[in-house]
């Protein structure tokens, strides 16, 4: 209390000098002073504009960007996302006539990033972070060096990559400490640093960290300058006895857990940050959890599950019921828990899906700019025709018998050239900007493509690993097998789904990487058999025809096996009786091996013949697949130096003839 009111004196003495002060550097000093006073209070706003109007008032672009700096704190602190945008492209447009990037521009974009993380646009969050982040490298920019290193620790911490996210927030750290950052944003860094530690299970990087971070709150406590930061010392100390208390419960150390707990106590009613109070509630319910305090765990989880009903505090919960002996809440709990997390990763798949058909697009776009391109030529030809008319002008000016008829014609030119020339400006600024869309696009594509196997494939996996374990617990006969069962074959599905997009959509772009080896083929086809066997129906025979056993072929692997078990899968879904068989023979003369799946299924009708290698076009629309099977198995065959093709001669069902080169390079890489 008595530093708030000495706070609110020194705010109103430093209000009258500004009064009676009229020199602009002066006002512009009081008036940060009196912004550094006011910090993480609602006042601060009116100091931080006036501070900017005064700047823009003397021209100053320098405090200018001070303020907006500034104000983008303020309004990430404040959450209002929208004042937020609109003063980083303020700071973004001011950094651009100043002609350098400022460490408040830098910071300024690195809270927008964040606020995008915690909105859920992850792709948007990264794409612009790691972009920024190159930049300060590269202009050597300790501050955006350290405000985009603990953004990108940030983001790696929502996505579970936690290993990742530590190294950049040590780097933004060390560089902290080595400029003599501010106290409160060394606390920041630590506290996202112990969070991953302690989830990495290492416990003496973590300890070592918590005592580092005591330590500048011991500092930080001789300086708080009003209620605002009074608030924010209490909330970071009560946060780091939770830290304590989550490590020594890991540890299994009841004692030290207790120790600090209780001195968590006296913080527990200055909390105002729903992470820290979410954050100490779990490690309350952990540590009841391990003294065997059932009752008072599951109080306290509860209201932990009001803050936040995340996957992990769901889990919590579960394993507290467990514990306590009661298996069947404790089920309904784990139910609920992947009922949950499945709900996220189709919302996120359902977003991705969206951004991965707008990156399609690139390819008409890459094609206008190759017209504009053709136009920017013909100009240039145009421009050269004028050149040569000019000196021949200056040479029939001499000649005064076509000097009249040189001068008409000369004329026309120009004024078809200017005409021309109109045109070509603006072709050349619709050319720039079609040419960023397309890079815009080709990189949010290229970033895209490299994030979607962990944002897609891993949360579709974690779907399919509890389903196997709900369906091991499941006895035959119970209805939650069958809905285990549906859950598992529609993940399979939507994952072949995924696959298939991203390999046709690498393999158009020539992003996609071959690793070329010496393999036995016949080992690789009976691989191939392995993988497709399961979708064979009853008394259908599986058959394989080699050659040879021991021919080895330089190939890709997977990509071969990739190839077979495409082919293989599609005789499986139309052949319900007979065989179907999987041969190669060696053709050295033509340098060649050919493999045949032949089946005795329904066969192909002549007018879909031609059709089935066209992308999207399935035989029976009934039948599940994506239509894109085929037209991944030809691009593959193309890298191979062959070529995937029906035989039309052959009657008893279907037969596909696959080829592929014996002449590939050892050192080709694709």
């Amino acid at each position: 209390m008595a530093n708030e009111d000495s706070m609110v004196q020194s705010e109103d003495s430093l209000s009258n000098v500004l009064a009676k002060t009229t020199d602009p550097a002066k006002r512009i000093e009081i008036l940060q002073e009196l912004c550094a006073l006011t910090t993480n209070t609602p006042a601060t706003l009116k100091w931080i504009q006036q501070t900017r109007l005064e700047a823009r008032k003397n021209n100053s672009r320098e405090n200018e960007d001070w303020a907006l700096g500034h104000l983008a704190v303020y309004f990430y602190n404040f959450e209002m996302l929208d004042s937020l945008i609109y003063y980083t492209s303020q700071s973004d447009s001011l950094s651009k006539v100043m002609g350098k990037h400022s460490s408040y521009y830098y910071g300024s974009q690195a809270l927008l990033c964040q606020n995008l993380l915690w909105i859920g646009q992850r792709e948007k969050a990264s794409d612009t972070a790691i972009r920024l982040f190159k930049q300060a490298k590269e202009e050597n920019s300790t501050n955006g060096i350290i405000n985009l290193g603990e953004t990108l620790g940030l983001i790696n911490q929502q996505i579970g990559q936690d290993s990742i996210a530590v190294t950049y927030l040590k780097e933004s750290l060390d560089m902290l400490i080595e400029t003599s950052g501010k106290v409160p944003y060394i606390i920041r860094v630590l506290n996202s640093i112990i969070d991953s530690e302690l989830k990495l299970k290492r416990f003496d990087d973590a300890r070592k960290h918590i005592e580092e971070l005591q330590a500048h709150l011991d500092k930080m406590k001789k300086n708080i300058p009003n209620s605002g930061m009074s608030q924010l010392y209490s909330s970071n100390y009560l946060l780091s006895e939770a830290f304590y208390i989550n490590l020594f419960v890991q540890l299994g150390n009841a004692d030290e857990a207790k120790k600090h707990l209780l001195m968590a106590q006296s913080y527990e009613n200055d909390i105002n940050d729903g992470y820290v109070e979410h954050f100490y509630k779990l490690s309350l319910a952990a540590y009841y959890k391990l003294t065997k305090q059932y009752a008072q765990a599951l109080n306290i989880i509860n209201q932990a599950m009001e803050l936040n009903d995340s996957p992990e505090t769901m889990k919590l919960k579960a394993e507290i019921l467990f514990d306590k002996g009661d298996s069947r809440e404790a089920a309904i709990q784990y139910r609920d828990a992947l009922e949950q997390n499945e709900s996220q990763n189709v919302e996120t798949f359902i977003r991705q899906i969206s951004e991965l058909r707008a990156i399609h697009d690139t390819n008409q776009l890459e094609l206008e700019v190759k017209e504009l391109r053709v136009k920017e030529l013909e100009l240039e030809a145009k421009q050269q025709q004028l050149k040569w008319s000019i000196a021949l002008t200056s040479l029939f000016l001499i000649i005064l018998i076509l000097g009249t008829f040189v001068f008409i014609h000369t004329r026309r030119l120009n004024n078809e050239l200017k005409k021309d020339k109109r045109a070509l400006l603006k072709s050349e600024k619709e050319l720039r900007i079609a040419r960023d869309h397309a890079e815009e696009s080709d990189r949010l594509k290229s970033l895209f493509l490299s994030n979607m196997s962990h944002e897609i494939r891993t949360p579709l996996n974690a779907i399919v690993g509890f389903a196997q374990l709900l369906d091991i617990e499941t006895e035959e006969g119970d209805e939650r097998k069958e809905f285990t069962k549906v859950i598992m074959d529609n993940s399979a599905l939507l994952l072949n789904l995924v696959n298939d997009i991203l390999d046709i959509s690498r393999l158009e772009s020539e992003r996609y990487r071959f690793s070329f080896a010496e393999e036995n083929l016949a080992e690789c086809c009976r691989a191939a058999l392995t993988s497709a066997e399961h979708r064979v129906k009853p008394g259908v025979e599986l058959r394989f025809s080699p050659e040879s056993e021991d021919f080895i072929l330089n190939t890709d692997k997977l990509r071969l096996q990739q190839v077979l078990i495409n082919l293989v899968g599609n005789a499986t879904k139309f052949t319900k009786q007979g065989f179907i068989e999987l041969a190669f023979t060696i053709d050295k003369k033509n340098d060649l091996v050919r493999f045949t799946v032949t089946d005795t299924g329904c066969g192909i009708p002549a007018d879909k013949q031609d059709a089935i290698f066209e992308r999207f076009e399935k035989l029976n629309e009934y039948v599940q697949g994506t239509g894109l099977g085929l037209s991944i198995c030809r691009i593959i065959a193309e890298r191979f130096g062959g070529d995937v093709m029906l035989d039309k001669k052959y009657t008893g069902g279907a037969r596909f003839i696959f080829t592929h080169s014996l002449n590939i390079s050892q050192e080709k890489d694709i």
